[in-house]
């Protein structure tokens, strides 16, 4: 008697068994879908491709900490250390990932002793499958400069951006239509600036990266004032992204590149520079 209700009781579970093995499979399919329509998080290997953001944002809960920094032109020569003695600019920043898609973060550059508070927010994701096949994101800034002797509203400087990008294989491209405005410019200058920035990043294994930008004033620009350009090595560690590069210009954000750079890389007249990345979780 208790042998056959063994048998009857493992029949049953053979049954149960069988019956879940086309859930259990389904349930695998589904997993799958959904790791394949994951966003791409490697479109470009930072928040900033040398000196204009990329469509790249900050997990949930992670905390980017960024040293951005140039020096003078190299064609200062030995005297000058080849541009490492002269001119640097340097940019100290902290972002914050609320979400996936939604960042804050806060800056200042040595040249005019400028703070800037910028958000981002991913509109679009691309993913693997090409269900999304674009990112999207747009960026607003306000900068203030800190000198002193002018009234709080003359120091201001506003920023827009729409970023949008594509992974294709190991190449990378970004477009980025952009307008800035200050409130007080000098003599001969624009309040308003109308750009376009143009990015690109491949990869060239998992450790390193090329990439470049272009970032072309469209509207009626300042005088003695030239498009930047910047050519990079990009170095993952695993823990930092290292940006190495030669570039026109010597401003760390897009309002003031747009305005200020006065020199044009294919004239020779480069510096060098390095960016430093670093991302914490926080959660």
């Amino acid at each position: 008697m208790k042998s056959n209700s063994l048998y009857y009781y493992g029949l049953a579970l053979m049954i149960i068994a069988a019956a879940m093995l086309p859930d259990a499979a389904e349930a695998q399919l589904q997993r799958e879908r959904v790791e394949l329509d994951e966003p791409m998080e490697d479109i470009f290997w930072a928040t900033t491709n040398i000196g204009t953001s990329t469509v790249r944002n900050l997990s949930a809960g992670s905390l980017n900490s960024s040293i951005l920094h140039t020096f003078g032109l190299v064609r200062g020569g030995i005297n000058k250390f080849y541009g490492l003695d002269d001119g640097a600019n340097t940019r100290l920043g902290l972002e914050y990932g609320f979400t996936d898609r939604f960042s804050l973060g806060i800056g200042r550059m040595t040249f005019n002793k400028v703070v800037d508070i910028r958000s981002k927010y991913n509109i679009l994701r691309q993913t693997p499958s090409d269900s999304t096949p674009l990112e999207l994101a747009v960026k607003l800034s306000t900068g203030i400069s800190t000198f002193s002797g002018m009234e709080f509203s003359d120091r201001l400087n506003y920023f827009a951006s729409v970023m949008v990008a594509r992974k294709f294989d190991a190449l990378s491209l970004q477009l980025s239509p952009m307008l800035s405005h200050f409130n007080t410019v000098g003599a001969g200058e624009q309040n308003q600036l109308f750009g376009l920035g143009l990015a690109a990043a491949y990869e060239l294994n998992d450790r390193f990266a090329l990439s470049a930008e272009y970032l072309p004033v469209l509207s009626e620009r300042n005088p003695g004032t030239h498009d930047a350009m910047s050519v990079a090595l990009n170095i993952d560690t695993g823990g930092h992204v290292f940006q190495v590069f030669f570039t026109s210009s010597q401003w760390h954000n897009e309002p003031y590149i747009m305005a200020r750079n006065s020199h044009r890389l294919w004239d020779g007249d480069f510096r060098f520079g390095f960016n430093i990345h670093r991302a914490f979780g926080l959660r």
